[in-house]
């Protein structure tokens, strides 16, 4: 399946694992494994995934359909949102399409909700990306962001899908997930809709300036960190 990304070379990755079908972190140099996460039962945000092949999506509670989303996506990835809120019986969630930062609601019944212990924050201005678990900053990457013609939309969006790339050494690095938000100035872009992405690259020497068409780039080293770590529904805040 084609990635749809906005700032990236043509390429065709297939969905990629979820994180909690990626290899274990291996062994320290010390012979010791990280610990496995403390359970918390409150979590700074939720994710929610559709367990029925279409959602319909209403413009309010008990409102008229606005769309209707298959269920997985056309890349093979499954669909999830980032909740924004609940009401009894229905959920609104942030949705993967144009404008950016549109909203709907989903019945509870068609997606189970989890929640999401991360947020990305990526400063454009100074070209990285900060990564927080719980509020706390815990990793901090340099980035390349889009140029001043194909510019990184600002805004609040999530990670929609997580892809594999054929090949790791390609444009878009060993992983790439595509973001709920789309280029600003780009409808189209290499027979995709010009979704914005985060993924690696095959030019790392270019991180750290204005290169894309609209993605986010970091090391691949990096981006294969994240991609063992960071779930589907994290919240991503693109600032200036």
């Amino acid at each position: 399946m084609c990635v749809l990304l906005a700032g990236c070379a043509p390429a065709s990755p297939t969905a990629g694992p979820s994180s909690s079908q990626l290899p274990s972190p291996a062994p320290s140099r010390s012979g010791f494994v990280r610990k496995p996460p403390v359970i918390r039962t409150v979590y700074p945000a939720r994710s929610a995934t559709a367990i029925i092949p279409s959602v319909a999506v209403h413009t309010a509670l008990d409102g008229p359909v606005r769309l209707s989303l298959a269920n997985p996506q056309p890349s093979g990835a499954p669909l999830v949102f980032a909740v924004v809120s609940r009401r009894g019986d229905w959920v609104e969630v942030q949705l993967p399409v144009r404008p950016n930062g549109s909203t709907g609601w989903v019945r509870a019944a068609d997606v189970t909700l989890a929640g999401v212990a991360y947020r990305l924050d990526v400063q454009r201005s100074e070209h990285r990306l900060l990564v927080y678990r719980f509020g706390t900053l815990v990793h901090t990457y340099p980035v390349g962001i889009g140029t001043t013609t194909t510019p990184t939309p600002g805004g609040t969006f999530y990670l929609r899908e997580l892809l594999k790339p054929p090949t790791a050494g390609g444009p878009y690095g060993p992983f790439a997930y595509g973001l709920s938000g789309f280029s600003n100035t780009l409808t189209s872009f290499d027979g995709g809709g010009g979704v914005i992405g985060i993924h690696g690259t095959d030019h790392p020497e270019l991180v750290g300036t204005d290169v894309s068409h609209g993605c986010i780039r970091l090391r691949n080293a990096d981006i294969t960190v994240l991609a063992h770590e960071l779930p589907l529904g994290t919240p991503v805040r693109i600032l200036s």
